[in-house]
C-alpha cells in the first residue's frame, strides 16, 4: 500500500498564455505555454522533511505552487493522498495541505491570534465561528511556534522572523498532514533561520507531518533534510529534478554541477561553496583538526595554494592544544629562519612578507 502524501507522475510545470495574449502573439515559433520543468516524478512520505533546491529561475516557486494547486500543471498529475488534485474541492484540499508563501500578507490591523485562527477556516461554518476544539488548536499552534509572547500584537508591528513564525503557526492550526513552504527563511538572520528549520524538522519527526520547503540555504538543507529535490538544467531551458538523500547528491557531484559558477568551487568536506583560490605561491600545511581547517582557509584567502602534508617546500606546522597554547611555525625556505607565532594574524603577516620577498628575488 502506497502511503505517499504527495505523488507526481510525468508532471510538467510552467505557464500558459491567456487566450487574448496567445492571439496577440500567435506565431509558428511561439507556443501557447512555456515549460519550466518536465518529466517530474516525486514522492513525499509522512514524517519526511524535504528541501527543494535549485538555481534562480529553475522553477522552485512554480513547482511549489503547482503542488499546492494554486497553479495548474501543463501536463501530468499531482496526487494528494492518492486523490488527483484536479478533482478535489478547494475545502478538501485545505484539509490535506497548507501553504506558506513569502508574499507579505495584507492584514490591516489583524492580531497574531486572529491570523493564526484563519488556519481553521476549512473546519468552521460559513460564519467562521471557532469551536472549543478550534480554539485549542489555535493555542497549540501558537505554543508550538513560540509566538505566545506576541499573540495579541498586530501583524504589522512584528519583525520578519516573528511574522514568518506566525505564518507557520497558521499552517499548523490548519492541521494538515502536508505543509509546503516557499522560501520560509528568506530575509531572516542566522538564528531565526536555524529556529525555523528546527521547528519544521520537529513537526516532521514528532508529528509525522510531510514538509517541503524551497530554500537557497544549501548548508542548512544538507544538515536538516531527509531528502533533497534538486532542480537542475539538463540542456536547453527545461529543468529536471534529481531526488536523493543529501549525502548522495554531494558524493555524486549533482550539487556542484547544478550551482557551478566561474570563480567558485564546491567543497565536499564542508558541504558549501567557496571562492576558487588561484594562488601563485605554494605553502605546505602540517596539522589537522579545526585549527588546520581554518588555517588553510586563511592561507588560501591570502593567495596561497595550500598543499596538505608537504614539508619539502615553504610550510606551516601547527602544534599545541586547540583550546589553548596554539602555535604556528612557519618555515620560509632553505635560507630563512623559522617564524613562531601565537596567532593566525601574525602567521599571515609572515607568510605574505615571505611571498613578497620571494617575488622580488
Amino acid at each position: 500500500m502506497n502511503d505517499s502524501m504527495i505523488q507526481t507522475r510525468n508532471l510538467a510545470i510552467g505557464y500558459r498564455l491567456r487566450q487574448r495574449e496567445f492571439i496577440a502573439w500567435r506565431k509558428p515559433s511561439h507556443p501557447a505555454s512555456t515549460v519550466v520543468a518536465g518529466s517530474i516524478d516525486l514522492d513525499l512520505a509522512p514524517g519526511e522533511l524535504v528541501c527543494l533546491l535549485g538555481p534562480n529561475g529553475s522553477g522552485k516557486s512554480t513547482l511549489m505552487r503547482t503542488l499546492a494547486g494554486v497553479q495548474q500543471p501543463l501536463s501530468g498529475s499531482v496526487l494528494l493522498k492518492g486523490h488527483n488534485m484536479a478533482g478535489l474541492h478547494p475545502k478538501e484540499t485545505a484539509k490535506l495541505l497548507s501553504l506558506v508563501l513569502t508574499d507579505r500578507v495584507m492584514t490591516g490591523n489583524m492580531s497574531v491570534y486572529a491570523l493564526v485562527a484563519l488556519g481553521r477556516y476549512p473546519y468552521t461554518g460559513w460564519m467562521g465561528t471557532l469551536s472549543d476544539a478550534d480554539e485549542d488548536m489555535v493555542r497549540r499552534a501558537i505554543e508550538t511556534t513560540g509566538t505566545r509572547a506576541f499573540a495579541h500584537r498586530h501583524i504589522g508591528d512584528l519583525s520578519d522572523g516573528e511574522r514568518q513564525k506566525v505564518m507557520i503557526a497558521r499552517a499548523i492550526a490548519q492541521d494538515t498532514p502536508v505543509i509546503l513552504l516557499d522560501e520560509p527563511t528568506a530575509h531572516l538572520d542566522l538564528p531565526n533561520r536555524l529556529e525555523i528549520i528546527s521547528l519544521l524538522k520537529r513537526l516532521a519527526r514528532e508529528e509525522g507531518k510531510a514538509v517541503v520547503l524551497s530554500t537557497h540555504e544549501l548548508d542548512l538543507a544538507l544538515q536538516a533534510s531527509d531528502r533533497i529535490w534538486l532542480m537542475k538544467r539538463s540542456g536547453g531551458r527545461v529543468c529536471s529534478i534529481v531526488t536523493a538523500i543529501p549525502e548522495s547528491l554531494v558524493l555524486e557531484g549533482h550539487l556542484e554541477k547544478a550551482f557551478s559558477r566561474n570563480g567558485f568551487e564546491f567543497d565536499q568536506h564542508s558541504g558549501s561553496f567557496r571562492f576558487r583560490h588561484e594562488g601563485s605561491s605554494q605553502v605546505g600545511l602540517l596539522g589537522d583538526g579545526v585549527t588546520a581547517y581554518w588555517t588553510r582557509r586563511a592561507l588560501e584567502r591570502a593567495g596561497c595554494r595550500v598543499v596538505q602534508g608537504a614539508s619539502n617546500i615553504r610550510h606551516v606546522e601547527i602544534s599545541g592544544d586547540e583550546s589553548r597554547d596554539m602555535q604556528w611555525r612557519f618555515f620560509p625556505g632553505e635560507n630563512g629562519e623559522p617564524v613562531v607565532t601565537g596567532s593566525l594574524d601574525e602567521l599571515l603577516r609572515a607568510v605574505v612578507r615571505s611571498s613578497k620577498e620571494e617575488e622580488v628575488s
